[in-house]
């Protein structure tokens, strides 16, 4: 028997490692049915065109604007992709689909425009531009599916098969007419969250070493711009007092409370420091960039609330600031199970026909009750008329809100106030009692894809404007998606339609009776 050497048995490979310059590829066989270029064939430009062009104001003077398609494109890829602003500028470049949603006539591997941009887009960009966009969509999708009910009426003219049976009417949606003479039609599903900003869980200890840092850092810069030695600040101190609590096991009250008062002393003392050493020379301060003014403006008022919570003995306080960079940030209490405090902006939104609309955006924490009056306003102007049925919360079902609803004469199936009645709830009344619980359920779950899926609940842009239009645009692109759903659906049964009629006038029947018979 005859052994094989360890030279006959190595492993030759079948494929040969090929070079980016041996490498062959064509743009002419790419799918056409690729998402991104269904989006480029069917979404609203003309609509995103008209609204993105009201926020520019260069009309006279300064460069030309990058086109709206590919700005929304690029807003559109980066949320839906989950992908940063660096990230969502190489992928567009590497990726052709991506290339023809944005608009662009050929394939490039040069960058669209600088990741940079995106900040500058955000600042452009409000929600309410966000919710116009919604609209188109809105708008578009109904014209579709007007457009494919015409088709399949006219496709069923002069055949002998039977009618389609009919639709089952929803009975919360049906429209009608109140006493008033208002129209009613659809459904409106309203409720709030908070959508929560990238900081770091604020710490008193950490927000009081970080204004030390901050102000030893502004005082080196001013020093080495003007070419002199300025005074000595206690950053060291206040780092070595820092590090001895932090690195403890157990941190104990009195350990926390001895070195809240010594770091609060080194704070208040680099203030004053830095605050005579600027009035000496006012033209000290402008080394300092806009973002830098902020933030030591912010240190000023972080230290009299930290001192003042100190003196009392209390952790709240009026306008907590939670982050010297993001001082518009506040704590929002929501209950959860997982997170009892939640750090970012408080919106309302409301759900019409599936799709998200931001109604209101606040840094502070509000009752959402507030909200009702507010909803209702957005979807008559929407819309053009009244909700028939509100799904909301237990928590927008107040007096005042259930007297709004009653002189709208528009029907909520809510819970009672008072005590329970002695007689037993009518079974119908009960029935839709716990439907409105389930169709309440999809303002939920959207929240939950907002914040999963598109980044809603990771705010990353640290201006308030800006993330307003971060926020904006997850549950932009979160719409976006859903139309895109809903298109495949309309464009499929489009095609379906059109092969019967195609069958019938051919004097065939269609591939189904053949298959029933």
């Amino acid at each position: 028997m005859s052994v094989k050497t360890d030279k006959q048995m190595r492993f030759k490979p079948r494929y040969k490692q090929l070079t980016i310059d041996g490498f062959r590829s064509s743009l002419e066989g790419l799918d056409k049915g690729n998402r991104w270029v269904w989006l480029g064939d069917h979404l609203p430009w003309e609509e995103f065109e008209k609204q993105y062009g009201q926020t520019l104001n260069n009309h006279s003077v300064g460069a030309g604007a990058k086109p709206a398609r590919m700005v929304i494109g690029a807003m559109i890829i980066k949320h839906a992709a989950r992908l940063s602003d660096v990230d969502t500028i190489e992928m567009i470049r590497e990726n052709p689909y991506m290339q023809y949603l944005c608009g662009l006539e050929e394939f490039t591997d040069q960058p669209i425009f600088e990741a940079s941009l995106f900040v500058d887009l955000r600042k452009r960009i409000s929600e309410d531009d966000t919710n116009k966009m919604t609209e188109s969509l809105l708008k578009r999708e109904q014209e579709m599916k007007e457009a494919a009910s015409k088709q399949k009426e006219e496709g069923s003219k002069g055949h002998d098969e039977e009618p389609p049976a009919a639709t089952v009417q929803d009975k919360d949606a049906a429209p009608f007419v109140d006493s008033k003479g208002r129209e009613h039609r659809g459904e409106l599903k309203i409720d709030a969250t908070c959508a929560d900003a990238e900081v770091r869980y604020p710490v008193d200890i950490n927000l009081i070493e970080t204004g030390c840092r901050k102000l030893s850092e502004y005082m080196e810069k001013i020093c080495e711009g003007l070419g002199i030695t300025g005074p000595r600040l206690h950053y060291k101190d206040a780092r070595r007092a820092y590090l001895m609590l932090i690195k403890q096991a157990r941190k104990k009250g009195r350990m926390v409370h001895d070195t809240m008062a010594l770091l609060l002393g080194y704070l208040y003392k680099d203030m004053r420091l830095m605050v005579d050493f600027l009035a000496a020379d006012y033209r000290r301060y402008d080394f300092l960039h806009l973002y830098e003014k902020n933030i030591f403006t912010a240190i000023i008022k972080m230290y009299h609330q930290q001192n003042d919570m100190f003196k009392k003995g209390v952790h709240q306080c009026p306008d907590r600031i939670i982050s010297i960079f993001q001082p518009h940030l506040r704590p929002i209490v929501r209950g959860k199970a997982g997170a009892n405090v939640e750090f970012g902006a408080k919106i309302g939104v409301s759900i019409v026909r599936g799709y998200n609309f931001i109604d209101h955006h606040s840094w502070d924490a509000y009752n959402e009750s507030i909200d009702l009056q507010l909803h209702i306003d957005k979807y008559v102007e929407r819309l053009g008329y009244l909700p028939a049925t509100i799904h909301a919360d237990k928590i927008y079902m107040n007096k005042a809100n259930r007297a709004v609803l009653k002189e709208l004469e528009i029907k909520s199936y809510s819970k009672p106030l008072g005590r329970p009645p002695k007689d037993p709830p009518d079974p119908e009344r009960q029935a839709a009692m716990a439907r409105a619980v389930g169709k309440r359920n999809e303002i939920e779950c959207s929240f939950g894809t907002g914040k999963r899926v598109y980044q809603a609940n990771d705010i990353r842009a640290k201006l308030p404007e800006t993330a307003e239009c971060w926020t904006g645009m997850c549950y932009f692109a979160k719409n976006v998606m859903k139309f895109f759903r809903e298109l495949c659906h309309d464009l499929i049964e489009m095609l379906r339609i059109l092969t019967l009629m195609t069958d019938w006038r051919a004097g065939l029947r269609p591939v189904c009776r053949m298959v029933v018979n």
